[in-house]
C-alpha cells in the first residue's frame, strides 16, 4: 500500500485527510514542520502534502524530498497572497502541484491519485 505524509499546522485538516485517504493509503499526518525532515528520513513515503505558505523551512523540506533516492511527488497548499509570489517561484520547481485555499477537495484528491499512479509507473519501470 502506498504511503502519504501530510504536514499541516491544522489538526482538523490532519484528521480530515486521515479519514479521507486511510482506506486506500498508509497515511501519516503531523502538525510539526520542524520534525518533517526526520519523519521523511524515518519512512518511505510515496507522496508528501505540505500545507503552509512558502518559506525557508518549506523550501528546505522540498529540497530534502527532492534528494530522496526515489521519486516523491510533493503538493503544496496555502492561502495565496502576493507577498509569497517570489518565494513560490523558487519552490514551484521543487513541487509537483500547488493548490490555493480554499481549494476544491476533489481537485486535490485527483492530483494525489494521479501523482501516485505516476509513482507506481516509475517504480515498475525501474524494477
Amino acid at each position: 500500500m502506498q504511503s502519504i505524509l501530510f504536514v499541516t499546522p491544522d489538526l482538523n485538516l490532519c484528521a480530515s485527510m486521515l479519514m479521507l485517504f486511510n482506506n486506500r493509503y498508509n497515511v501519516t499526518t503531523t502538525t510539526n514542520f520542524a520534525q518533517a525532515k526526520s519523519i521523511l528520513r524515518s519512512g518511505r513515503f510515496d507522496l508528501v502534502v505540505l500545507d503552509s505558505e512558502p518559506n525557508d523551512l518549506i523550501e528546505g523540506i522540498c529540497q530534502e524530498i527532492g534528494e530522496q533516492p526515489h521519486f516523491v511527488p510533493t503538493i503544496l497548499t496555502y492561502v495565496y497572497t502576493s507577498k509569497y509570489k517570489e518565494r513560490e517561484q523558487k519552490i514551484r520547481n521543487l513541487v509537483n502541484a500547488i493548490f490555493y485555499k480554499p481549494f476544491e477537495l476533489s481537485e486535490v484528491t485527483d492530483s494525489i491519485e494521479s501523482l501516485l499512479r505516476k509513482t507506481t509507473t516509475r517504480q515498475t519501470a525501474t524494477s
